[in-house]
């Protein structure tokens, strides 16, 4: 989560955190050239206050609070404008200005999973996929759409996928024999019923699941073998749709296929080669057909 919106969780401070914590939202740009003690004297308050505010969002004291802040503002606002994930645009926005809105609101959620996303994980999800026999995806809502992207990209590249997007298919199978299985759990809230029981299941047939979650307070994403956590700032049950979770996730699973893709690169590429040969050479013979 990014420090900005760290800051807005009033109910980390006390009433003099929160005052500083307001006034660094007010005024961060400035904030970035601030010593502690002139940021003490804007907020009226004192030293072991602003580290202490400091550490609730994270950070070991005021130099590191700096530095990130710094970074935020100068790397991951195209305009100057922090969009509202949940609802980004209001009954006032003018049609003109929905563009920027969404460049900004996708742009920022990049940048946001990009600066904490740790790729040791990354790689740890490619080699479990690489080295399973096959592999199973679920998903529901957003979350399904991409799941069942990942699953395309790599049943091109010759991995045997599993599409267990279809209601009630998901719990009536048994292995025949004893087969390596990952299978890959979408999820942005990640405390439904449904993903409660696909985790408890996926465990009872000896499944070993990588999950992807965008909710740090998900009781199901310490059951998984790999948790990818991306600490996502859409909150709300009510929004206007997953825009922010989405790129972020998406972006997560692209990471994950590129790391396999190079595994076999040059195989991989004769294999997309192949595959895009048939589709061309299929849609010109159902064209003579017709």
């Amino acid at each position: 989560m990014l420090t900005l919106d760290r800051l807005k969780d009033e109910s980390l401070f006390s009433p003099a955190e929160l005052g500083i914590a307001r006034y660094v939202l007010a005024h961060a740009k400035q904030v970035i050239e601030m010593t502690v003690d002139e940021l003490a004297i804007a907020t009226y308050t004192s030293h072991s206050a602003i580290v202490r505010m400091c550490k609730k969002v994270g950070f070991n004291g005021y130099t590191d609070f700096k530095i990130r802040l710094a970074t935020e503002i100068t790397t991951f606002l195209i305009n100057d404008e922090r969009i509202e994930m949940d609802m980004p645009v209001s009954i006032d926005t003018k049609t003109d200005e929905i563009k920027a809105i969404f460049l900004n609101l996708h742009y920022q959620a990049l940048i946001e999973v990009y600066n904490t996303l740790d790729m040791t994980t990354i790689q740890k999800a490619a080699d479990m996929i690489y080295k399973a026999d096959f592999v199973s995806f679920y998903g529901a809502g957003p979350s399904l759409i991409v799941a069942e992207d990942l699953r395309y990209k790599l049943a091109r590249i010759g991995i045997l996928c599993v599409d267990n997007s279809l209601q009630g298919f998901d719990e009536v199978r048994e292995k025949k024999k004893k087969r390596k299985e990952v299978a890959i759990l979408v999820s942005h809230y990640g405390n439904s019923l449904k993903v409660k029981n696909w985790m408890s299941y996926l465990h009872a047939i000896g499944v070993e699941v990588i999950m992807i979650c965008a909710n740090r307070h998900s009781p199901v994403i310490k059951q998984a073998d790999l948790p990818i956590l991306i600490d996502n700032t859409e909150v709300r049950a009510f929004k206007m749709g997953s825009f922010a979770s989405r790129t972020a996730m998406t972006y997560v699973a692209d990471c994950i296929y590129a790391l396999i893709f190079m595994k076999d690169y040059k195989e991989n590429i004769g294999r997309l080669y192949d595959v895009g040969k048939r589709i061309s050479l299929g849609g010109e013979y159902i064209k003579k057909e017709v």
